[in-house]
């Protein structure tokens, strides 16, 4: 998780170093709103199979420590970044 000085811009990067699809893969994060995905290195402009992410809302289910999570599907071989909105 990376923001910027005013906190308030924050983007999320997640990994899937393995050669196959994780569905359902849920991470922690702080705040409650609507994460978007804004790159996918898995994009069939960049010779992948085209599966992202569009919008997820997050859950109040507390993981990895954070009050609220998201479930992202994970593309192989890839990885793709999120940006926070407060909804």
């Amino acid at each position: 998780l990376r923001k910027d000085s005013t906190g308030k811009e924050k983007i999320a990067v997640v990994c899937n170093f393995t050669p196959v699809v994780r569905q359902n893969y849920r991470i922690g994060v702080n705040e409650k709103g609507v994460w978007t995905e804004v790159f996918n290195s898995d994009a069939p402009e960049y010779g992948g199979s085209g599966v992202h992410n569009t919008s997820v809302e997050t859950e109040l289910i507390m993981y990895h420590g954070k009050r609220f999570s998201i479930t992202l599907t994970l593309p192989p071989l890839a990885a793709v970044y999120l940006r926070w909105d407060e909804g």
